[in-house]
């Protein structure tokens, strides 16, 4: 069976509407604008830090003439104030602000592994307490995959953009792995290797859909801006949990097509016999 897409996305895009579905959206929100928040204290402090640095040491130490020195210092203190104006910045540490988006991208994965668990359901209306069952193992298997698949993605795409590309649809079913099959890490990418083996066409056209989808709220944020910064940020966390939500459940759905017609497939493989006898099948 080969993925139908469009029914991927209707499916995905229906479970929005349901009260699990809208509790994902706020919660994807949340951390967008969380993430958002952290993100310019990080830009911020770096920046600080790096011009404060540059400015204790002479143009000697650092390689560079007079002019060169007070050309680059000027750069930085330059996108130091562009970076202050940033409408969600705190005023906290570098390594605060790097701890918290470490912390965020686990909750993000929480949140994420549960989503795929409820959008998995027949009917999400129904899910309970199962979708967090084992959740803690779940989400470190899930982060630690994410990060080995982006490593392999990256190096894949610097060697040559076939191999990055192979990467990210291979192994791009790995959370739905994880959270629905309780697979590890290794398990998850094997089995995401073979389900989209034979399928790299239709997994490869959903993923550039999603990721076309997920650009929608850098859209918002860009046409918002030129208004209010403040409300541009908050307005692309809103929209990007919608879009986060909508593509958890699009690639789940298509998950299900394909484990559905896998699981067909090794039952009627399993026992060729199962059927009437016929004229040859009875010895003489």
């Amino acid at each position: 069976m080969s993925l139908d897409i469009g029914e991927a996305l209707g499916e995905g895009l229906s479970r929005l509407s349901t009260r699990p579905g809208a509790a994902l959206v706020v919660a994807f929100a949340a951390v967008g604008l969380l993430s958002a928040v952290l993100s310019q204290t990080l830009q911020v402090g770096a920046l600080e830090a790096l011009l404060e640095a540059a400015r204790a040491a002479s143009p000697e130490q650092l390689g560079l003439t007079q002019a060169a020195y007070d050309q680059q210092t000027a750069a930085l203190e330059a996108q130091l104030e562009a970076a202050r104006a940033s409408p969600l910045a705190l005023e906290a540490p570098p390594s605060v602000a790097a701890g918290g988006l470490v912390a965020v991208a686990l909750v993000s994965e929480v949140i994420s592994i549960v989503a795929v668990r409820a959008f998995a359901a027949d009917d999400p209306a129904t899910v309970g307490r199962e979708v967090v069952d084992g959740l803690g193992m779940a989400t470190l298997n899930g982060f630690v995959g994410g990060v080995v698949v982006w490593v392999l993605i990256v190096v894949g795409s610097v060697l040559f953009v076939v191999p990055g590309l192979f990467a990210a649809v291979g192994f791009y079913f790995l959370r739905q792995e994880v959270a629905l099959d309780d697979e590890n890490v290794l398990g998850a990418l094997a089995a995401s290797w073979r389900l989209a083996k034979g399928n790299r066409v239709g997994v490869f056209t959903l993923a550039l859909v999603v990721v076309a989808v997920s650009q929608l709220n850098l859209v918002v944020g860009i046409a918002i801006e030129t208004v209010s910064p403040a409300a541009a940020a908050v307005a692309s966390a809103v929209v990007g949990g919608v879009v986060a939500a909508f593509g958890a459940a699009a690639v789940t759905r298509g998950y299900l097509q394909l484990t559905d017609a896998d699981d067909s497939g090794t039952e009627m493989a399993s026992d060729p016999y199962d059927a009437a006898l016929g004229p040859d099948d009875i010895p003489e």
